[in-house]
C-alpha cells in the first residue's frame, strides 16, 4: 500500500512538471529551479544539468530549431534545421555542462549522459549555438535565471560533440567536450501531453503497483499455506 501511495502522489504532482522524465549517465536533473546565474553557479566535472524551464508556451511564430528528426548529429556535418509552426504549445528544457577543471593531460572535460521523457511528451526539436538560445532565452528561459550570453554560433556541438535524438523522439543523448571557462547547452522542445496522456499513464502506473501488490499477498499468502 505504501508503493501505492507514493505512486499516485507521483501522478499528482505530474502536471507541475510537465512529464515524467528520466536521466541517466551523467545527466542530473535538478530538484529545483535554476541558479540565479548559470555561469557563475553551475559548474561541475562530472554531471550535465537537465532541469525545465518555461512550460506550456504558445508559440504565436514558427520558431527555427536545428534538430527536428530523429538521428546522431556531430560537429560541423550540418544540423537538419526545421520550424516548430506557429500555434504550437511546448514544454522547454535545458542540458547544461560547464566544467571547473580541465581533466588530467586534457584541456576539456567528456560528458555523457540520456534524458528521456514519459510516453505523451514527443521531443518536437533542438536549439543549438549559444546565439540561437540566447535569442530564445526571453521566451523560453527559466524565468529569473541569467543565462550566458556568448556568441559562439556551434556552443553546444563543438568539436567531438553529438546529439542524438531516438527514434521515438522521447529521448536525446550527448556527449559535450567542455572546456573550463566554456558550457555547452542545448534546449530541448517538447510538445505538452494532452491530458488524457497523463491520465493513462497515471493509470498504468497505478495498475502496476496493484499488480504488484497482489503478487506479492500471493506470495505471501502460498507461503503461510505450505
Amino acid at each position: 500500500m505504501r508503493t501505492l501511495f507514493v505512486i499516485v502522489l507521483l501522478v499528482a504532482s505530474l502536471p507541475a512538471y510537465g512529464s515524467v522524465i528520466f536521466f541517466s549517465g551523467g545527466v542530473t536533473g535538478l530538484a529545483t529551479a535554476p541558479p540565479a546565474a548559470l555561469p557563475a553557479q553551475l559548474f561541475s566535472d562530472s554531471t550535465i544539468y537537465g532541469f525545465a524551464e518555461q512550460q506550456n508556451v504558445l508559440l504565436t511564430a514558427p520558431l527555427g530549431v536545428g534538430v527536428t528528426s530523429p538521428g546522431m548529429w556531430m560537429c560541423c556535418s550540418g544540423l537538419p534545421g526545421g520550424f516548430i509552426p506557429a500555434g504550437t504549445t511546448v514544454d522547454s528544457y535545458m542540458l547544461y555542462a560547464s566544467p571547473a577543471t580541465d581533466a588530467a593531460g586534457q584541456d576539456y572535460r567528456d560528458f555523457q549522459g540520456w534524458i528521456t521523457f514519459s510516453p505523451g511528451e514527443q521531443i518536437l526539436g533542438i536549439i543549438i549555438g549559444y546565439q540561437n538560445i540566447v535569442a530564445t532565452d526571453a521566451l523560453l528561459g527559466a524565468p529569473g535565471t541569467m543565462y550566458p550570453t556568448l556568441a559562439d554560433e556551434w556552443g553546444g556541438l563543438e568539436n567531438h560533440d553529438s546529439i542524438t535524438l531516438g527514434p521515438n523522439q522521447e529521448s536525446v543523448y550527448v556527449n559535450f567536450h567542455v572546456a573550463v571557462g566554456g558550457a555547452d547547452m542545448i534546449r530541448i522542445l517538447t510538445d505538452v501531453p494532452e491530458p488524457a496522456n497523463m491520465i493513462l499513464i497515471g493509470s498504468g502506473l497505478i495498475a502496476l503497483a496493484l499488480c504488484t501488490r497482489r503478487l506479492r499477498l500471493g506470495r505471501t499468502a502460498r507461503k503461510l499455506s505450505s
